[in-house]
This record gives structure tokens, sequence and C-alpha cells, in this order.
């Protein structure tokens, strides 16, 4: 598989009124003028926000499990949970009111770059997330250091 665009590294931005938030021109760059947002199908307080194609890859793989009882809720989950974004001429993303409830975010939105998808956090519910997880992060084995 060739790997074309990748979302990579972290912002933090405000939300203004509107519940619009700006999105960083590296970012918008990889996930164009309209891509997929989502809710994470974890438990985990955050959404996610795909290109097209990934989302498609996402969707192919899903959709091709059989369709039991589980996969059928699944898909259901996903679909109403999902929404197509699109960017003003300003760069701006304006989050539905039932992801905001759903991500918890208040004024702060914490953007990380996860190669295939762009995650969008409250700040506190992501720093909750990393202290839970960080002796399992720090004891991780990657690529670069084997």
């Amino acid at each position: 598989m060739t790997v074309l665009t990748r979302l990579m590294g972290e912002y933090t931005h405000n939300l203004d009124q509107k519940n619009r938030l700006q999105i960083p021109a590296k970012m918008r760059t990889e996930l164009g003028d309209s891509f997929v947002l989502t809710v994470s199908s974890t438990r985990d307080r955050c959404l996610l926000a795909f290109t097209f194609k990934d989302w498609d890859d996402v969707m192919e793989d899903l959709n091709s499990k059989e369709p039991t009882r589980e996969t059928v809720n699944k898909r259901r989950w996903i679909y109403m949970n999902t929404d197509k974004i699109e960017l003003d001429s300003q760069g701006r993303m304006t989050i539905p009111a039932r992801f905001m409830e759903r991500a918890g975010f208040k004024q702060e939105v914490y953007m990380l770059g996860c190669g295939t998808h762009l995650e969008l956090w409250d700040p506190s519910e992501h720093q909750k997330w990393f202290l839970e997880n960080e002796e399992e992060l720090e004891n991780t084995e990657t690529f670069y250091n084997r």
C-alpha cells in the first residue's frame, strides 16, 4: 500500500461562539475542504475526522464482515454518528451539537494527527486518557527503537 497523505502533529485551538474550529493549514492540506467526521467507536470521548478515501477503506472493511447482529448494530451506530463536514472559506469547520456533547467540548479542542485520521479531544479528556495509559505508552516498543 502506498501512503500518499498522513495526518501528524498536535494543535490546540479555541472554538468560537458558533462551535466553529479552525483547522490548521497542514491538516487542511491532508483532509481537504470536506471530510467525514464521526464519534469514536471506543469509550474514548473524542471525534475522528477522515478523508473520504480513508473513510471508504474503514467502511469497506466493516461492510465486508458477515451481517451478524453485532456488525449490523455497529454499522448503525457508525452511520448515525457520522456526518460530512465542509470547511468554510476561512478553513473552519462547524461541529454539530450532538458531536460537541459526545466529545465534551467546552472552549478548546486538542487536535492530534493519527496517520489515517485526525482525533479531536477536549484537552482535559485527552490528558485523562494520557495519564491512564502513560505507563503502557512508555513501555511500548516502536518500530524505530527495536
